[in-house]
């Protein structure tokens, strides 16, 4: 290393020990000074929690009915974020919201015949 490379690096050095090295001196480069940080208003808990739509992947019929509603397994009068599962029918379910509407879901594909309990339920 050359006399001015050691020069260079002594620099550096000093200019990081004293918090001057660095424009965002030792913070995250990447997140808001902290005055802004600061003066951002708090998001309340309503507000920060995203709005997610009941979406039907699938139903199973039969002596114990259950609907699969964004990964989650429920059966008649569970509740998933606000919603009461209130039926279940061939080819989709219906909830009820947590204003008290309902809503009802409808399966992307129509069941196969071969799918359909014994039990004589048809769409």
């Amino acid at each position: 290393m050359t006399r001015r490379h050691c020069v260079q690096w002594a620099a550096i050095a000093a200019l990081t020990a004293a918090g001057l090295g660095s424009p965002a001196w030792g913070l995250d480069p990447t997140q808001p000074p902290p005055a802004w940080r600061a003066a951002a208003p708090a998001a309340s808990a309503a507000s920060a929690a995203p709005l997610v739509r009941p979406r039907l992947q699938g139903v199973r019929l039969g002596a114990e009915p259950s609907a699969l509603i964004n990964g989650r397994v429920l059966r008649p009068g569970q509740t998933w974020q606000g919603h009461t599962l209130l039926r279940i029918e061939v080819d989709g379910a219906v909830l009820r919201d947590p204003e008290g509407r309902s809503l009802r879901l409808h399966l992307l594909t129509p069941p196969s015949p071969a799918m359909l309990p014994a039990s004589g339920v048809r769409p």
